[in-house]
This record gives structure tokens, sequence and C-alpha cells, in this order.
């Protein structure tokens, strides 16, 4: 008789974690997690490009020596002190603007180089999108317009123009803008 409650209780322990397995199996569903193959907000692909070598139609990539991106009146740098012909950095999503500091030859904490500073306000409307509960909300970002802000001297600008390739913001695959230096 004392082994039949042995198997009793233990039989009894078995149920109850499998009802416990059931119920947590249950509890989770499949939009608790966001898949990583899900479009997220997509950030704001740029290219540099040579401006002397842009003649019928031509475009040659020319990397930027140094390069530091950083919010304006941030101190923090989103990029820094690269050498590359292409970058990607995010836009606000709380607002229809961002400016960036684009710095050309960045001072590292011993370098005596000549920083060059121009800034670019990015302008464009915010489209939200609903994904699901896990990855909540997606903003992709339409009419999409950038301007460097005026300097003193106006000599001591690095970026000499500006071309808008794609006015929509929807994938990181595509070109958004050409800086020309």
């Amino acid at each position: 008789m004392f082994g039949k409650k042995i198997k009793f209780q233990n039989s009894s322990r078995l149920i109850l974690g499998m009802i416990l397995l059931l119920i947590l199996n249950l509890g989770c569903q499949r939009d608790d997690i966001c898949s990583e193959s899900t479009l997220i907000t997509p950030l704001l692909k740029i290219s540099f490009l040579d401006f002397d070598a842009n003649t019928e139609g031509d475009t040659i990539a020319k990397p930027v020596t140094n390069l530091s991106v950083r919010a304006e009146g941030d101190t923090v740098n989103y990029i820094n002190r690269v050498t590359t012909s292409e970058i990607s950095i995010p836009l606000r999503t709380d607002v229809d603007a961002t400016s960036y500091e684009f710095i050309l030859n960045a001072r590292d904490d011993d370098d005596t180089s000549e920083e060059n500073i121009d800034i670019i306000d990015f302008t464009y409307t915010r489209n939200q999108e609903y994904i699901n509960r896990a990855c909540s909300f997606r903003v992709t970002y339409i009419n999409l317009t950038a301007t460097v802000q005026d300097e003193t001297p106006t000599t001591n600008k690095w970026i000499k123009r500006i071309k808008i390739e794609q006015p929509t913001v929807e994938d990181e695959t595509t070109t958004h803008i050409s800086i020309f230096h």
C-alpha cells in the first residue's frame, strides 16, 4: 500500500507539470518576438562623390577622410573618424527634421589637424506603420530634402552639392542622398 501512494504522488506531479507546460506554451503568442527579417525603421543611406569628376553624368565615389557625424549640438559622435564613401545614419522619428554636423578631418584627442564642419538639415514627413505587438511601429520618411546651413566664410564649406537620389526612405538598400565634395 505504501508503494501505491508513491506512484500516485509521482503521477500527479507529472500531470501537474504537463499542465503547467501547456499553460506556459499557450501564454506565448507568435507576435511576442520580433523577427530579424521584419522591416524596421530604415537608416538614411548617404554616398560621398567626387564633385570635380561629375561631368557628363559620371559619378565617382570619393571617400571622406576622418569623417565624424553627430547630431547638431551633441557631443557624442554617431560616426567617429572613419574614411569612407558611404554611411547610414538615423533620422529622428519624433519630429519632421534632423540636423547633423558632418566633420571633415575630425580631430583625435591628441590631433591638431584643422576640422571642417558643415551642418546639414534634413526635413521630411514621417509615415508611421504598425507592425505588431513585439515590433511596435515602423517609421518611413517621405518628401526628404537636405540643405547645407550657411556658414561664414562661405569658402570654408567642404560639401559642394547635395543631390536627393530617393526622396522616400523605405529601406536601406538604395542610396537616398549623394553628397558631392
